[in-house]
């Protein structure tokens, strides 16, 4: 589905499983979170087995925070990618996602990382897969020790943008504090 107004296009789509809402780079005017809360509540479902593993794709919206619609779906969405909009850290200090295995946060701003990855660890305990690159506070490129601190932090990841994450390594004699109340939930 497509859907326009005078100065601003669109696309809308949801197939068995994804809902995808991509917002042109273009737009003369920012699309706000309630069209994509409209959007969400409107698009079809065909059955709960259907819900229980979809991506949504909001990108390209201006969002400051994530929809509360998405928020109230949670437990369904698997992959949420929310790449090319206005989020900070601050954005997904949020309830948990159980489901949530993939999440794609790409150019946005944010600027603090340890309370990004704090409230991942908090907040999306199964996830799997991150994309970060291009945030003001993530570095270009992830040295290795960074990788070690991100991977005990979350400690089910396997992929921190695009590269395997050190597996091995993970929970393993760490004193941090965060690491070590991680291992107690």
């Amino acid at each position: 589905m497509k859907i326009y107004d005078k100065k601003t296009s669109f696309s809308v789509g949801r197939s068995d499983k994804n809902l995808v809402l991509v917002g042109w780079k273009k737009m003369s005017c920012p699309i706000h979170a309630c069209v994509a809360h409209q959007i969400y509540q409107n698009a079809p479902v065909s059955s709960e087995k259907t819900r229980s593993n979809s991506k949504v794709v909001l990108t390209g919206l201006s969002l400051t925070s994530i929809p509360s619609t998405i928020i109230k779906n949670r437990d369904h969405i698997e992959t949420l990618i929310i790449d090319n909009n206005m989020l900070t850290e601050n954005s997904f200090n949020m309830p948990k996602f159980r489901n949530l295995k993939e999440l794609s946060v790409r150019n946005n701003k944010i600027r603090n990382i340890g309370v990004f990855i704090a409230n991942m660890q908090k907040n999306c305990p199964n996830l799997e897969v991150l994309r970060v690159r291009n945030n003001p506070g993530w570095p270009e490129k992830l040295k290795e020790q960074e990788k070690v601190v991100v991977s005990k932090c979350l400690r089910k990841l396997r992929i921190l943008d695009g590269s395997d994450t050190p597996r091995q390594k993970r929970c393993s004699g760490s004193s941090s504090s965060s690491a070590n109340s991680s291992e107690s939930e």
